[in-house]
């Protein structure tokens, strides 16, 4: 089993406890399940027994993770498309590692909306450039209408079609990259 984890380490956490914030809730995690969190906070990890399992998996009725069976390409693209990326609060502070990455994280920090994984797949599989026209809260619905089409606009097609773009796996790692940069975190 690979999963990663959601929200945010709270400023009260200590060694022995972990506060993480989530969705206006905040949770304390202890012993193993503390541990397991910290070890997906900032990239996949894999469950090393049924122990491990059970614990992520109660991590995942909390909304703390998101969990697949088996570690696949698929699978971390299908993890990501269950998780909100939002671009941290020091994301401008330092250079990004490359061009694609900097693509990316432009897209999280200026579209006006949160893009989920899938939307981003299809703004990089169609080439669809970060204009003026585009990005910001008042081109918001011009972006919408941009990636949503007749063809996608029902409930998780975009998904399900963006499973098979040619750059799924790019954007995945690149999303990745930006999360152990931290350049983003995920809820």
């Amino acid at each position: 089993m690979i999963y990663i984890s959601k929200g945010i380490v709270q400023e009260k956490s200590t060694e022995r406890n972990i506060y993480v914030g989530r969705g206006g809730q905040v949770f304390q995690l202890t012993k193993v399940e503390a541990q397991l969190w910290l070890a997906g906070k900032f990239g996949f990890y894999e469950t090393k027994n049924s122990s491990q399992e059970r614990a992520i998996e109660h991590l995942y009725r909390m909304g703390l993770v998101e969990y697949e069976s088996e570690d696949t390409l698929v699978a971390r693209y299908r993890i990501l498309t269950r998780c909100v990326l939002c671009a941290a609060t020091n994301s401008n502070l330092s250079p990004v590692t490359g061009r694609f990455e900097a693509s990316i994280l432009n897209w999280l920090t200026k579209a006006g909306i949160r893009l989920s994984m899938a939307e981003l797949v299809y703004l990089h599989e169609r080439q669809i450039k970060a204009t003026e026209e585009l990005l910001y809260v008042d081109n918001r619905q011009k972006l919408v209408e941009t990636i949503y089409t007749k063809e996608n606009i029902f409930d998780n097609i975009l998904e399900c079609q963006m499973e098979h773009a040619a750059c799924r796996d790019k954007v995945t790692a690149a999303v990745m990259v930006l999360l152990k940069n931290k350049k983003i975190v995920i809820l």
